[in-house]
């Protein structure tokens, strides 16, 4: 099976005008499976809101790997 932004929509996923995937907290369990598989899949980041506001992200692994690089990057310059 094809995994398409429209099936994620129509699971209560919605994509914000940063490209975010983002996710109620209220759907979040039955739509859990379908965020993560938008964020490793569609390569964007993805966010579980609570009361329309962001409360915590999911990123691809190669996001977080290059912010962890770019932490210690910038950690040595401060030294």
């Amino acid at each position: 099976m094809t995994y398409t932004l429209a099936m994620a929509a129509d699971q209560g996923i919605q994509i914000a005008d940063d490209g975010v995937a983002e996710v109620s907290m209220t759907y979040a369990r039955a739509n859990l499976t379908q965020l993560l598989r938008e964020v490793r899949y569609g390569k964007r980041p993805g966010a579980f809101t609570e009361r329309g506001e962001r409360s915590a992200y999911v990123v691809p692994p190669d996001f977080y790997e290059q912010a962890l690089a770019d932490r210690a990057r910038l950690e040595s310059l401060e030294t």
